[in-house]
């Protein structure tokens, strides 16, 4: 059975939690006001979940700094995708390589993914993230530069501010 290290920690934005295993990084909850609603989204379904305040802490450091408006390249942690296709997991590790401050629509993403057809499912790939900041699905964009479904609490206006903090709008 798979065990679930996560921790939960203040940023200038909320708490946020994050959820590693052996393998990565695997899941994560953008910021809320609340310590109780981060933990109950971040352990869902989750059995197993081991709560260690000082998780990965130089990652809890550049999350932290991200929110305060500090460049921050997350492209060095590594996720965990498992349970995920191996298409999902391409599309997803090709989200993962866009840069602080750029945004790449769907039908971008899936050609970069070499699947160029495939811009619809892409989205449905993107809102199924479990870690966004490392794969920043949040930089994915609509064709005419539209904010589209963003699956995390608070949705399109989460993205937003997201977008505006790296000032990628």
């Amino acid at each position: 059975m798979k065990n679930y290290y996560c921790t939960i920690f203040k940023t200038r934005r909320g708490y946020f939690g994050l959820c590693c295993t052996e393998k990565g990084i695997y899941r994560m909850c953008l910021p809320l006001k609340t310590r109780r609603k981060v933990e109950e989204i971040l352990t869902h379904g989750l059995k197993n979940a081991v709560f260690q305040k000082s998780l990965l802490s130089p990652l809890q450091e550049n999350i932290s700094a991200y929110y305060e408006g500090a460049y921050v390249d997350f492209s060095k942690e590594k996720p965990d995708l498992s349970g995920y296709s191996p298409f999902s997991q391409k599309i997803l590790l090709a989200c993962a390589k866009i840069k602080y401050g750029k945004t790449m629509t769907y039908k971008q993403l899936a050609k970069v993914s070499g699947c160029p057809a495939s811009a619809r499912a892409v989205g449905g790939v993107i809102s199924r993230n479990r870690i966004p900041l490392i794969i920043p699905c949040h930089r994915v964009i609509g064709s005419d530069g539209s904010l589209r479904g963003f699956s995390a609490p608070g949705g399109i206006e989460t993205k937003k501010k997201m977008l505006l903090l790296e000032t990628a709008l």
